[in-house]
């Protein structure tokens, strides 16, 4: 028999949170959970809409217009007339949704989402306070988030952990590597520095120029790459013209499917002040290559400092400055950290592994409600 799982997600425009939802939606057993997802965003045609409605996924999209109460009371009723046993709130904005229309529908089983650190969430105490309010278990994807939750006491709510998984590709040959390369505009004789994020305060992409600019004269063969795009790309442009860099760093903007890059660089960096469970660190060491990142949220429970990457303080950009020197000055330890990386997420951060994790938080869930033996209306 079939469960009605239904989410509830912010938008669907390209974003980590939103490819862990399609990852989910990939390999749910269909003949377990019968699957629907409610789009609170801008526009009903974001970026994941489509592979979600390829899926055979039904794809409902609640209009702005129709304000907080308005789309309250549609997802009341479209959870009601789908029968659903469980919604499932996919970040802290949609949770209050998933507890009142959830509970408004008569759903037995609420669930919330905790996909960023604490320190992340609006200033707003509103916000933050009924972000946890109605829900029956919230799912954090690090061990960090979780703990927090915790400790603050936010929830009642069960806190259950589910790591992010992250698809693992094939590992390329050199004429593929170079190809790639030469489409960021660098050649096989380049050291290519790395990072891929939204270019906002958060992300600190100024301490990666610094630490760039500080590496360049030992390495003069030395680029950076940093894909994507935000409001700082202008700004951080006129910041690499000042520190006389600009030529040798490449800022392509946002570029859909950007992970198939990270296979192009000898070492990647995140300059993040702080992060949830963060996506690129994973998908950068299942490509094989190592990770330089700041102690920000979960990157601490994927890098093994000194095995699989290294680990600094956030703005220590002396510190940095060192483990990417030792990694450009050793090829043999950027493939052996590299390959170390590969196999941790391969062996617990696969996308696999995330939709077997949160399948048994959905059994369990059943579980306490006496649902094993639900008969569909």
């Amino acid at each position: 028999m079939s469960f009605g799982l239904a989410f509830i997600v912010g938008q669907l425009l390209i974003g980590g949170a939103e490819q862990q939802l399609y990852h989910l939606l990939s390999g749910l057993d269909r003949s377990r959970f019968r699957l629907l997802v409610i789009n609170l965003g801008v526009r009903p045609d974001e970026y994941w809409a489509q592979p979600i409605k390829s899926l055979d996924i039904p794809l409902w999209h609640m209009d702005r217009a129709l304000g907080r109460t308005g789309r309250v009371r549609h997802i009341t009723r479209l959870l009601r007339s789908e029968k659903m046993q469980i919604v499932h709130g996919w970040d802290m904005h949609t949770n209050p949704y998933a507890a009142v229309a959830g509970r408004l529908a008569g759903i037995p089983l609420r669930f919330g989402s905790m996909r960023l650190n604490y320190e992340l969430l609006a200033d707003n105490k509103f916000v933050r306070w009924i972000g946890y309010r109605g829900l029956d278990f919230l799912i954090a994807n690090s061990a960090r988030a979780a703990e927090q939750v915790r400790q603050l006491r936010l929830t009642r709510a069960l806190v259950r952990v589910v790591p992010n998984g992250v698809r693992i590709p094939h590992q390329v040959r050199q004429e593929e590597r170079s190809r790639l390369k030469s489409e960021l505009g660098v050649s096989d004789t380049h050291l290519l520095l790395g990072s891929i994020g939204r270019m906002d305060s958060n992300k600190n992409h100024t301490m990666l120029l610094h630490i760039f600019a500080a590496l360049t004269e030992k390495w003069p063969a030395l680029r950076l790459v940093i894909i994507g795009d935000g409001p700082l790309k202008s700004r951080l442009a006129a910041m690499a013209e000042e520190l006389g860099i600009a030529q040798k760093i490449c800022l392509p903007g946002s570029i859909p499917q950007a992970a198939r890059y990270l296979q192009a660089m000898d070492v990647f960096c995140l300059t993040s002040h702080t992060e949830g469970m963060p996506n690129v660190v994973m998908e950068a060491a299942a490509a094989g290559v190592p990770v330089v990142s700041t102690t920000c949220g979960g990157s601490v429970e994927l890098i093994e400092c000194g095995v699989t990457g290294f680990l600094v303080a956030p703005n220590d950009i002396a510190t940095m400055v060192k483990r990417v020197d030792l990694l450009l000055a050793d090829a043999e330890q950027r493939h052996s950290m590299g390959q170390a990386g590969r196999e941790k997420i391969c062996r617990a951060f696969s996308v696999q592994a995330m939709v077997t994790r949160m399948t048994r938080v959905y059994e369990e869930a059943l579980a306490t409600r006496g649902l094993s033996g639900w008969e569909e209306m």
